[in-house]
């Protein structure tokens, strides 16, 4: 992810940081909760843009899409936390809205849902092939690399 928003940065393309927050204070995504801050890896830079949802989607609950139109931004590179949750409903979100997407697989979050019985692997593999046959171009950090150059 540090690679991706430092390539991007180098290029003049905008970064953008989205945040989820929960208003209930038990909540481990509470904004005073310790895990509520961004990974080090993922830290915003003066003048980036932060966006603070409240819903799965980075669009229902954020003026995300009306930013990305001001801007003449029409194509999302997507990467973060996490593959079963917030990526997928934020790709499929925007496809829906008309933009184009990129998912990049190496620089996504996932976990087990142990109450599922299902282990991280598997909701991500499943995950990315449902973006991928419908909402979402699927690209290594490597490829989104070497076409930024």
């Amino acid at each position: 992810m540090e690679a991706l928003a430092e390539a991007f940065r180098g290029a003049g393309r905008p970064v953008i940081h989205i945040r989820h927050a929960e208003a209930d204070p038990t909540s481990p995504l509470h904004p005073d909760a310790p895990g509520y801050p961004p990974m080090a890896c993922a830290v915003e830079r003066p003048g980036e843009a932060i966006f603070v949802k409240r819903s799965s989607s980075a669009f229902a609950t954020t003026p995300l899409a009306a930013h990305l139109h001001e801007q003449g931004l029409s194509h999302l590179h997507i990467v973060g936390a996490v593959a079963g949750f917030c990526v997928n409903s934020t790709a499929r979100a925007a496809s829906d809205l008309g933009f184009a997407v990129t998912v990049v697989p190496d620089a996504v979050l996932g976990f087990d849902l142990p109450s599922a019985g299902l282990e991280a692997e598997a909701i991500f593999d499943v995950t990315m092939g449902l973006l991928a046959a419908d909402f979402a171009e699927l690209r290594d950090s490597e490829a989104v690399l070497a076409g930024l150059g």
